[in-house]
C-alpha cells in the first residue's frame, strides 16, 4: 500500500464501482489500522458496506464518517446513506431524524425527501409521507439527482417495508 491514504482511498473506490466489494473492503480495512481517524475513509467503508446489503456494518462507519467532521458533497451522501440504512434495519425514528437533518442542510437534494416519506410510511405515517412525496413531484419534476437512485426507488415503491432479502 502507498503512503498516500488518498491514493489507496480512490483505488478502492474504483474496485467497489467495478464490483469488487471484497477487495475494496479489504484495501479500505487495511487502510483503517493506519488512519482510524480519516472522515473520507470511514465514508468510503460506509459505502462499500451499504450496497451490499449490510446495512447493519455500514451504519457505524457513517456515524464515525459525520462526527469526524465528513463534509461537502460526501457529508450529503453519508446522511442520506445512513438514513437509508437506519431505515433498512428497522430503526424508523433515527431513520427520520438523519433524513430530515439531511434536508435541511442540503435543500437541493430532493433525494432525502423520498427516503424521509419511505420512512413515515414505515413508521404509520401515511398522510405525512404521502404529502412529502407529492410535495416533491410538484417541486422537482424531472430532477436529474433523482435519476441515480431510480433503480432503489423503483426497488422500494414495489417492497416499501423490510426485512429485505437480497
Amino acid at each position: 500500500m502507498s503512503h498516500d491514504p488518498s491514493a489507496d482511498i480512490d483505488r478502492a473506490i474504483a474496485l467497489r464501482k467495478s464490483g469488487q466489494h471484497t477487495v475494496a473492503l479489504a484495501i479500505l480495512l487495511d487502510l483503517l489500522r493506519i488512519v482510524p481517524m480519516d472522515a473520507r475513509l470511514n465514508y468510503e467503508i460506509a459505502r462499500t458496506y451499504d450496497p451490499q446489503g449490510l446495512e447493519a456494518e455500514a451504519i457505524p462507519f457513517y456515524e464515525r464518517a459525520l462526527e469526524l467532521g465528513l463534509s461537502g458533497a460526501d457529508r450529503c451522501g453519508a446522511l442520506l446513506g445512513l438514513g437509508s440504512s437506519y431505515r433498512c434495519v428497522e430503526q424508523y425514528a433515527d431513520a427520520v431524524r438523519t433524513l430530515e437533518r439531511g434536508g435541511v442542510e442540503y435543500p437541493d437534494a430532493p433525494e432525502f425527501d423520498i427516503f424521509l416519506a419511505l420512512a413515515l410510511y414505515n413508521m404509520g405515517e401515511y398522510r405525512r409521507s404521502t404529502q412529502l412525496l407529492l410535495n416533491h413531484v410538484a417541486k422537482f419534476p424531472g430532477r436529474d439527482r433523482i435519476v441515480q437512485f431510480q433503480r432503489v426507488i423503483h426497488y422500494y415503491a414495489g417492497q416499501p417495508d423490510p426485512p429485505y432479502e437480497r
